[in-house]
């Protein structure tokens, strides 16, 4: 079956109050485009004003932790920091809460 015939809200496996926030968390932008603080939160949809670098970068761990994927290696198993592809880019945190 193909990824468009699912209900859009069925893609990623997130609870009712489940979300995966990612925020810039350091480094500098080259492109201009994101700053420290920058911050989405995502539910289904592709985030609006992130770079296709940045989303290309964390489109994988959103999908392990929208599919109920951890981190064991990581000290809170949620949570992760990834490195945009630009060497002197900006660093992304990326964490799966629950809106309680």
């Amino acid at each position: 079956m193909y990824a468009n015939s699912y209900p859009q809200d069925k893609v990623l496996l997130l609870g009712a109050n489940e979300m995966i926030k990612v925020t810039v968390v350091g480094g500098e932008c080259q492109g201009g485009h994101h700053r420290v603080g920058d911050h989405w939160e995502i539910e289904s949809l592709t985030p609006e004003g992130m770079c296709l670098g940045a989303w290309g970068a964390v489109f994988p761990y959103v999908m392990a932790l929208g599919m109920k994927g951890e981190f064991s290696w990581e000290e809170v198993p949620t949570k992760i920091k990834i490195h945009c592809p630009d060497p002197v880019g900006i660093i992304l945190e990326l964490e799966k809460i629950e809106d309680s």
